[in-house]
């Protein structure tokens, strides 16, 4: 008996998975399947594992909607599906804000205790990590996680955040030393 060599099924881009979707819908699955863990890993560092999985579904539920408008010359689209969850992390991140403020500002006798303990034991947890990234603001944090978190390259990271590839070097590249500074001074107080 001859043996046959068996061959795995050609991997196709994500370009090619787009452009086969706007005829055959079912194709975006291999968009989804290929990014969707990353996606959710990154926004679950970017805005928490509560709303995380509900973010990276509205990233692909959004992506699915304007694939028609996808420069199909790019075959990854890691960097544009960033984008997208990007803008919907910071509209989450808004909204969240306006809640946590409004939730502050109601009398103390109003807080359910369980609702205060939980509070603040997460306050408690989070505020090493809070006093070390203080220092940074939103677009150097953003930078950092889509390096090191989502694993981005420079370029990605460009396309994603819409700034040329030196500025995104020398903003990481900041960001990085200010973060450094920030921690190599608490860890000395």
């Amino acid at each position: 008996m001859i043996a046959v060599p068996r061959t795995e099924p050609r991997q196709i881009s994500d370009a090619e998975a787009i452009r086969r979707s706007l005829v055959e819908p079912a194709a975006f699955v291999h968009v989804f399947e290929r990014h969707f863990s990353l996606l959710y890993k990154f926004l679950t560092l970017r805005v928490g594992w509560e709303a995380a999985e509900d973010l990276a579904a509205e990233t692909f539920a959004i992506a699915f909607d304007r694939r028609r408008d996808y420069d199909v010359t790019r075959l990854d689209a890691r960097a544009w599906l960033f984008g997208i969850a990007l803008n919907l992390g910071r509209a989450h991140s808004r909204r969240r804000r306006r809640f946590l403020a409004a939730f502050e500002r109601l009398p103390r006798d109003q807080y359910s205790p369980d609702i205060a303990n939980e509070i603040a034991a997460a306050r408690t947890a989070a505020e090493p990590l809070r006093r070390a990234l203080s220092g940074l603001d939103e677009t150097e944090r953003t930078l950092l996680l889509l390096f090191a978190c989502a694993e981005l390259s420079y370029g990605e990271i460009g396309e994603a955040l819409g700034l040329p590839l030196g500025t995104v070097r020398s903003r990481l590249h900041r960001a990085r030393a200010k973060l450094r500074r920030d921690i190599t001074a608490e860890q000395q107080c």
